[in-house]
Parts: C-alpha cells; structure tokens; sequence
C-alpha cells in the first residue's frame, strides 16, 4: 500500500474516532474512574475512551487500502468507491428501575402548562440523538478543483484541514444542544 493511501486511510478512519470520541465526551454522564489518555487529533483535545473497542474500530481501518493503489499524482478519473459501512452512534438515556411510586412522564413544552403524560411501559431506554457519517465517493459529493488539465482531488493535507473546524463545530454544537450532560 503507497505512504499516501495510509496517510488518507489514517485520516478517514481518525473522523471516525473523532466522533466518537466528541459525542461521548459531551454525553457520557459517568467520569472515568482512571484519567483517560488525550487524544488530539484535528486540533482538538479529548479523552480517548475504551468504550469505542478495536473490533468496532476496525471496518473504518482500511478503507483505500482495499480498492485499487494510489498513486503520488492524484488521478484524473474519480477513485474506487469506499465500502465501510456507515458509521451510526446512538445517544441513549438509561432509565433506572423505578420504585412503585414513581412513573416516567414526558412534558409538551409546546403546549401553554406543559401538560405531563405517562409513559407505559416504562422503557430500558429513550433514544435521545444519532450521529451518522458515511464516506462517499460518488461524482456528486467529490470535491472538485478545478485545472487546465480537469478535476483533481482535494490534497490530503487540506482534507485534514477542513477537519479541524468541523470537529470543532460539532463539539460546539453538543454543547449548546437540550441534551448537554
């Protein structure tokens, strides 16, 4: 595999963990009981947390590799396409056993007196957000500079580049969303 097919594997496979590791640190509710490691991918400092496994981490590892070879210059004709799946995270809040005097309702905020329901049966767990990323390589979302000689893929450096304020973005977001903490 050429250096600049694991730099790109590299840098596709840390927007996944990166999410990962955004999300769960704006979500999780439980402090790790040992300090967890920093990781600092994208410019952006967060605790790097076991909860995402190497065998969930690894459909994201090689995801160039396994198409045909890449060379130095980038290619006139559009890539082979990506085949990992996507990548789905799921926000969940646990509902604790409840005593036999409590009940689990909802409040319509939109409603004047924020009428209260019941929820029955109560539930193990009340979905809260999902965050998706898929990478694409149709002629539609390829991003395209354009040449005397045609179209050129956008520079691995640049594509790192564009990371940095979009995980920024996102843990910005998280932070301002109903749901923080």
């Amino acid at each position: 595999m050429s250096d600049i097919a694991q730099k790109a594997d590299s840098i596709a496979f840390h927007f996944y963990t990166k999410l990962f590791y955004v999300v769960n640190h704006a979500r999780a509710t439980a402090e790790p009981t040992t300090p967890p490691k920093t990781d600092k991918w994208f410019n952006l400092e967060t605790p790097d947390t076991d909860l995402f496994t190497r065998e969930q981490k690894e459909p994201y590892k090689a995801l160039l590799s396994s198409g045909s070879p890449i060379t130095s210059r980038p290619p006139r004709s559009l890539p082979p396409p990506i085949n990992a799946p996507p990548f789905e995270l799921q926000v969940l809040l646990t509902i604790p056993e409840l005593t036999h005097n409590q009940v689990l309702v909802v409040q319509d905020l939109d409603v004047p007196g924020g009428q209260r329901r019941r929820i029955e049966p109560t539930p193990r767990h009340i979905l809260l957000e999902t965050w998706t990323l898929q990478f694409s390589r149709d002629a539609s979302s390829v991003a395209q500079q354009p040449s005397a000689g045609g179209g050129e893929e956008i520079a691995l450096p640049t594509i790192y580049k564009h990371g940095i304020p979009l995980f920024r973005s996102v843990f910005t977001l998280l932070r301002i969303m109903p749901s923080w903490k």
